[in-house]
């Protein structure tokens, strides 16, 4: 992919970005985006298919890729303190894209997120642990994990992201690997 193309993606993504701190996602238009961004409506989409997929490049690009080392019992605490001050400092754009008709699609990402880091945890404590278990797990805690974060965002994160990583890390530490011996 070239410099061009990036820089076009990016100038969409951060005027998608800007825009949503005024305007619902659901009210910006592709003739709104490309008008505000200075880009051609084939532009466009010769990169993106509709807002919802500008949406998924924009939290893939800035939060996907940030967590990808850290699925390991060692440092999953880092990775979820990340997410948080990803949420914390792009809170807008996080409610905005929540309170949107794009809601779902916010839940299945902190989702995947969440599934994929418990699933390295699981990994990391029992290598050999067979797949189903290891998704099981995932599946249970990531669903967790996803309901937890999405009440500290639409609570206004009134309780402190530090508070939030303790009160998770008193509800699942240990569990997991409980959960394991339990079952292996």
């Amino acid at each position: 992919m070239g410099e061009t193309t990036m820089d076009t993606k990016e100038i969409l993504a951060q005027t998608l970005k800007k825009l949503m701190d005024s305007t619902s996602v659901d009210k910006i238009t592709i003739n709104m985006l490309t008008s505000e961004s200075n880009v051609a409506r084939n532009t466009f989409y010769y990169h993106f298919e509709d807002i919802k997929s500008i949406l998924e490049w924009i939290y893939a690009r800035e939060i996907v890729v940030q967590l990808a080392s850290f699925q390991s019992q060692m440092n999953w605490n880092d990775g979820f303190k990340t997410l948080l001050n990803y949420i914390e400092e792009n809170r807008k754009f996080c409610l905005n894209t929540f309170h949107s008709t794009n809601r779902s699609f916010l839940e299945h990402f902190l989702y995947r997120l969440a599934f994929d880091m418990v699933s390295g945890v699981v990994v990391d404590l029992k290598p050999e642990c067979s797949n189903k278990l290891r998704d099981e797990i995932s599946n249970f805690y990531g669903r967790a994990l996803t309901s937890q974060v999405i009440q500290w965002l639409v609570t206004d994160m009134r309780e402190s992201k530090e508070e939030f990583v303790d009160r998770m890390e008193r509800m699942l530490g240990g569990t997991i690997e409980a959960v394991i011996k339990r079952n292996s």
